[in-house]
């Protein structure tokens, strides 16, 4: 897993899918930070992405590396209203004070990956590595 984490902290910004309608519904997304196996994301209770994580909680996030690898990481989310974690995000991201201005923020809402599966992929197949977690 350790592979998993480093791609997820590399700079830049993946993606995450979650489920509208049960149709896919992809944006741009940062990964926070990884805890004791859990993997840490962010959103605003004001966005669709909220609400289509309250109906339907399971997502997949990738992110693709500069070296023509992709990680691709999914499963079922829990959302988190821990305020230590909350700072942990303020802290990784800083542009999260401008948005929501404190931890506190009833509308700043974090959540996380604990179980489900994980795989880096290339152009070269052999190269393929797959990860429960």
């Amino acid at each position: 897993m350790k592979e998993v984490i480093e791609m997820l902290t590399e700079p830049g910004f993946g993606s995450l899918a979650t489920i509208e309608e049960g149709r896919p519904r992809v944006r741009p997304f940062a990964f926070m930070f990884e805890e004791n196996g859990r993997f840490y994301f962010c959103t605003s209770r004001t966005k669709d992405v909220y609400r289509q994580l309250l109906a339907k909680p399971l997502v997949e996030y990738t992110k693709a590396t500069e070296d023509m690898r992709w990680l691709r990481i999914g499963g079922e989310i829990r959302f988190d209203e821990d305020i230590s974690r909350k700072e942990r995000c303020f802290l990784t991201t800083p542009m999260l004070k401008d948005i929501y201005q404190t931890p506190e923020n009833p509308d700043f809402k974090i959540f996380y990956l604990e179980h489900g599966n994980a795989s880096i992929d290339s152009f070269a197949p052999e190269r393929r590595k797959t990860f429960e977690f």
